[in-house]
């Protein structure tokens, strides 16, 4: 493809061995926690005021959201691992930067999911301007949007570029990205919250998965041959900075 960088040679399946069994560990218990929250949000328990205060997909600063922030901010430390091993490896400077960014990134994404600041600027914007077809709790979009897509647009281009299509972490970061541009398509559906419950589950559980596959491939990325042996070495100097 012109105007990108050359594909680095894909590893083999061997090379992602010793990091499969982590990465689908880790995805696992993702999924599984994410399946007890749902199977709560689908009963009569919900209903209950202590259940619905610790447990309501639809509420903040609970167990959803906590579990929501963790999955992102272990997302941004691995991925800053990862910019930690390839600089220490001497490899291409786009590669070690396009990590550190990631990483930069999911820590913002990590902080708006714990303390809601979508949601504060959409207060905001709100006031600066007046859209009648927008509820103010909704005005973020206009802020957020255009820097997702430039966010999406990067993620994509230097997957390409970088990591090329065929990797394992590219197919799994596509995959991610592809449930999360769903969550808004379905929150446009619903724009109130107040339709039923399984849609505002299902947008939870995409969020979820996503960091789920986005984390796993980070993983495996790491578990690849010359990574954390390059920390690995680097921490085993005496006087390690």
């Amino acid at each position: 493809m012109t105007g990108l960088a050359t594909y680095p040679p894909q590893p083999a399946p061997a090379d992602c061995s010793r990091a499969a069994h982590p990465a689908l560990i880790v995805a696992a218990t993702l999924l599984l926690l994410q399946a007890g929250i749902v199977a709560v949000n689908l009963t009569p328990l919900i209903e209950r005021y202590t259940v619905s205060d610790l447990l309501d997909v639809n509420g903040e600063a609970n167990l959803p959201s906590w579990l929501s922030a963790s999955a992102l901010l272990a997302i941004a430390a691995a991925a800053g691992l990862a910019a930690w091993a390839d600089r220490l490896a001497a490899r291409p400077r786009p590669l070690w930067r396009g990590w550190a960014l990631i990483a930069g990134l999911f820590v913002l994404l990590s902080a708006d999911e714990a303390a809601g600041l979508h949601e504060l600027i959409g207060e905001k914007v709100h006031r600066i301007v007046q859209i009648e077809a927008l509820p103010s709790l909704y005005s973020w979009v206009l802020v957020v949007a255009p820097l997702g897509l430039v966010t999406v647009i990067f993620l994509i281009r230097w997957l390409a570029a970088n990591l090329g299509f065929g990797s394992p972490t590219a197919r799994l970061a596509l995959e991610a990205i592809a449930l999360w541009l769903a969550v808004p398509v379905l929150e446009a559906l619903d724009p109130t919250h107040g339709g039923p419950r399984l849609l505002s589950v299902f947008e939870e559980t995409l969020e979820v998965g996503g960091e789920a596959l986005f984390l796993a491939g980070v993983i495996l990325y790491l578990g690849m041959p010359g990574r954390l042996s390059a920390l690995a070495s680097h921490l085993a100097k005496p006087g390690h900075s």
